[in-house]
């Protein structure tokens, strides 16, 4: 199934937080293949794609280049779209929004025109984040016809919350004068009420010199001007509220999660404090939630969804309660087609604040136990396999299958000496729904120690008897480079082909494992393993580069490198991440012969008595005016790398023979006869 995720995946946001947790919960289907469109979100800045998601990334790049070659449409099975629902446009069947909802009591009527527009379900985080889609319709009023129509959701809206983070704490240096402090993280602007805030731990402790509000906090970008502005605004908060003893401090730009998380788990941070306006979850005071932090919060919106617990066997809302008003948002705060100027949110009464904050002050044990039954609640009710689980059962129905122990299957695979009846229990293993990094984890090593046959596609694999080879590889590991296993079927353990002059390979009489490794963003036929080649530079080439180490199938398990030819690009990778000893290969020529590009296999050479139209079925090279024109420079550079190959290959424990009397590998490598 080809998956469209269109979402902010690579911002330093609470949308990107939310994009990666969907993206990781996909991943865990084997099944499908994932392309990632990298959306913006506001200011924030991007973090450089790695592993699953730049392999998502560059799915969906070569695969939107493919078809503006081709001149065609992208076509998915399935999108889901991370963000605000009125960006969303349909481009699949069935499709999937999700989205942190509103902070407001009601969201916007172009919102709710979307689910009249191709969105099949939407997901939300809070229960609050659900009322505003259900509880919300507009009456619309068509001039054209004088008729007056009811708008509203027209979808299904799921609730799934996010799951704890074990997190590694990074300390940062806050140079703290005060020993009690408050924290309170939240961007700049009117919904988050920061002025509040301010305002009203200033009354409070204006005298206390041994309390401080610690504001994690932005207008934007964390740049030095933002840094800047955002300084000057905090301290025009905090002179206009006089004179006083307590302290403000500003933490500004960009933190990682190490140190986000170290400022709840600061000694002198004893508690958290949110005068918002409204949350469609509230990140920040879940995360302080889940570190053991006493909250204190208006007691209204999505964080309520996670803020209660049991104590002493009663249902309690374990959190300092802030009471507060329901009224129309403030002008300043109307988002066009986001916040509607009708809408409403909470207003916390700021004397209420002052009260709540002292008396966590003054009798902070008690509420440090509930803080401790909080932490303890939230971190039941909320670890991060059942909320992947949420999702694959909202997104598809299901939760992915049961785990395999991938251990106790290589423990058992290795207990079986025929390597023929490994290679069979192998392909067992790799036909079931797991990952493709359980899938290598399992093949790591499975033949060390044993000889394996490589039989590639040159002229001169034809030139020995192959009832002879079949004799020769009939008890050792096999592996066929593309159209190669036409004629060696039934003895073939691996398969290994690519885009370039493909084939639709029938599996129906022997069904090897079988991988693919293709500049092709997709699957083009049944294989266990599927690996995306997105560079085609031969300055880049791994051959070039000589940087074997970086793409080990442990260092790189999605993506392969231009190598240039498939022998370097995933076949040799293969061989050094099963652990065979012994690499002997046959029909490997590596080398250009006689003849026109449409004469350089086994299966076109001059005076083949086969037929080419049985070996490929499209995607021929010697078609390509532009591969053709390459393919010296190919042979040239795939010739200067044999060696390097061949040491590199030896220093993990794998000698390369060679049966080919074309081939120009240098003579430190064995050429043996059959």
């Amino acid at each position: 199934m080809r998956v469209l995720l269109e979402a902010p995946i690579l911002t330093r946001s609470g949308y990107g937080e939310h994009a990666r947790l969907v993206h990781e919960a996909l991943t865990q289907r084997s099944d499908l293949e994932v392309m990632i469109n990298p959306l913006n979100w506001g200011q924030t800045g991007w973090d450089v794609p790695e592993g699953d998601v730049k392999v998502g990334v560059e799915l969906f790049a070569g695969y939107i280049a493919h078809c503006q070659a081709k001149n065609e449409n992208p076509a998915f099975d399935m999108q889901i779209h991370v963000g605000i629902p009125n960006e969303f446009e349909k481009k699949a069947p069935y499709s999937i929004c999700i989205t942190a909802g509103i902070e407001s009591d009601r969201v916007d009527p172009s919102w709710l025109m979307k689910t009249h527009q191709g969105i099949d379900k939407i997901i939300v985080p809070s229960n609050h984040a659900k009322e505003g889609f259900v509880r919300t319709s507009y009456e619309v009023h068509n001039k054209t016809n004088d008729t007056k129509t009811i708008v509203d959701c027209a979808c299904p809206v799921d609730v799934i919350g996010y799951p704890v983070k074990e997190i590694e704490v990074e300390e940062i240096d806050l140079e703290l004068a005060t020993d009690f402090n408050f924290l309170t993280i939240a961007m700049m602007g009117p919904r988050k009420n920061i002025e509040t805030t301010i305002s009203g731990f200033i009354k409070e402790f204006r005298e206390d010199k041994d309390v401080g509000l610690i504001i994690k906090t932005g207008l934007g970008r964390a740049s030095v001007m933002d840094r800047f502005a955002t300084k000057k605004t905090i301290e025009g908060l905090v002179n206009k509220c006089g004179d006083r003893n307590c302290k403000v401090y500003l933490v500004h730009g960009e933190l990682s999660e190490s140190q986000i998380h170290s400022l709840y788990l600061h000694p002198k941070v004893k508690a958290y404090v949110s005068t918002t306006h409204g949350e469609g979850y509230g990140l920040p005071i879940f995360e302080a939630a889940y570190s053991g932090l006493p909250i204190i919060a208006t007691g209204w919106s999505g964080h309520m969804d996670f803020l209660t617990g049991k104590l002493k066997g009663k249902e309690k809302k374990l959190f300092s309660k802030i009471d507060y008003e329901i009224k129309t948002v403030q002008k300043e705060a109307v988002w066009k087609n986001i916040i509607t100027e009708d809408s409403k949110w909470a207003y916390p009464r700021e004397l209420d604040y002052m009260k709540k904050m002292r008396s966590l002050y003054k009798n902070y044990g008690m509420y440090k136990k509930w803080a401790t039954v909080l932490n303890e609640t939230v971190r039941k009710t909320n670890k991060k396999q059942d909320i992947i689980d949420k999702y694959l059962i909202s997104i598809f129905g299901e939760t992915k299958k049961e785990q395999l122990d991938i251990g106790e299957l290589k423990q058992h695979a290795l207990k079986i000496q025929n390597v023929k009846e490994r290679a069979k229990f192998a392909k067992q293993v790799l036909s079931n729904d797991i990952s493709q990094s359980d899938k290598l984890s399992f093949l790591k090593d499975l033949f060390k120690g044993e000889r394996s046959y490589i039989l590639s596609c040159g002229p001169t694999l034809t030139e020995h008897s192959q009832d002879k080879i079949k004799d020769l590889v009939s008890s050792s590991l096999t592996v066929s480079v593309k159209q190669s296993f036409s004629l060696f079927e039934e003895d073939t353990d691996f398969h290994i082909y690519n885009c370039a002059n493909f084939k639709k390979y029938d599996y129906s009489n022997n069904a090897p494992v079988v991988i693919e490794a293709s500049t092709s963003p997709y699957r083009l036929g049944e294989c266990d393993l599927k690996f995306f080649i997105r560079e085609r530079d031969f300055s880049k080439s791994v051959s070039a580069t000589k940087d074997f180490d970086s793409w080990t199938f442990e260092n790189n398990p999605l993506l392969r490198p231009y190598g240039p030819g498939i022998m370097y690009e995933v076949v040799f990778y293969t061989m050094q991440h099963l652990g065979v000893s012994e690499i002997v290969t046959i029909g490997w020529d590596n080398k250009l012969v006689d003849g026109t590009a449409a004469q350089q296999h086994f299966y076109d050479k001059q005076g083949s008595t086969l037929q080419k139209k049985d070996f490929i079925d499209s995607n021929e090279v010697a078609e390509n005016p532009a591969a053709v024109d390459t393919l010296e420079t190919e042979g040239s550079v795939s010739t200067d790398a044999i060696l390097p190959w061949y040491e590199w290959l030896k220093s993990k424990g794998t000698t390369m023979k060679i049966v080919s009397r074309l081939n120009p590998a240098p003579e430190q490598i064995e050429r043996i006869e059959i």
